[in-house]
């Protein structure tokens, strides 16, 4: 009886928690979720972003490139957290590349590719590198890092991004003064990486922003999330419906 008591759990956390690498630009959906099981917390490990090229004009064409920013950039060019920006650039023949903006010089962020001369530069010191990151002239000790992306021939691109991925736990909670019971999401935020919390009613359905609290009893009026450090956190949602999915969302901009 207790085995069928942990699945009829397990089947329940399931269906209410959502585990994912899901990401939202600007406010703006533009990615699909990615699902997985529901387990404890652990150190990052990669995530996806998925990008649809119909969000981004500039990918539209040969030649196109954008940056994105997981971390706030500074003003001396070093992102403020363990990301730097991602640099998309689009290739012949539907190909395409994904690479880290770090320098190989001094650990500056490098531009996106500029549509004219499929070459990306370095503003610190002048290093210049190919539409794949191949390094082409300057101070720079060698090509940039690329991470691993895939096309599905249409609309949808897929990046891998070293320590970005995180999992999920959920379970109920009743606020302490009474009301109605909360759910509770658990999960590893990273430094300085901005969350947002959204609902599912069903997986054929559109996910929206939801209102969190940082507390069991605190207004649920939040609708983004930064830790300061990296750390584990306790986020408390309004029980929306009986059944559902939750997911917590990276934000990304374009910069």
């Amino acid at each position: 009886m207790k085995q069928n008591l942990n699945l009829e759990r397990r089947r329940f956390i399931k269906t209410f928690a959502f585990a994912t690498a899901y990401s939202a630009l600007l406010g703006k959906t533009w990615t699909d979720t990615l699902a997985s099981e529901i387990r404890t917390l652990s150190v990052s490990t990669t995530g996806t972003l998925r990008l649809k090229l119909s969000s981004f004009p500039a990918l539209q064409n040969e030649s196109g490139s954008v940056r994105l920013a997981l971390n706030p950039l500074r003003a001396d060019l070093m992102p403020d957290g363990q990301f730097y920006p991602v640099i998309i650039n689009r290739g012949p023949n539907n190909t395409f590349f994904a690479l880290n903006s770090r320098c190989t010089h001094q650990q500056c962020t490098v531009d996106p590719m500029n549509a004219f001369t499929n070459q990306m530069l370095c503003q610190c010191h002048g290093s210049i590198f190919g539409i794949d990151g191949r390094r082409i002239s300057g101070l720079a000790s060698g090509a940039l890092s690329k991470y691993t992306i895939q096309f599905d021939g249409s609309d949808l691109l897929q990046v891998q991004i070293p320590s970005l991925g995180y999992s999920i736990t959920g379970s109920n909670v009743q606020p302490a003064g009474g009301g109605n019971p909360r759910f509770r999401l658990d999960f590893r935020a990273l430094r300085k990486v901005e969350y947002e919390v959204l609902y599912r009613e069903s997986l054929d359905k559109e996910a929206a922003p939801a209102s969190f609290s940082p507390t069991a009893d605190g207004a649920a009026d939040q609708t983004t999330f930064s830790s300061a450090t990296t750390a584990n956190v306790s986020l408390f949602v309004e029980r929306k419906s009986s059944a559902g999915f939750y997911m917590i969302a990276v934000r990304v901009s374009e910069i």
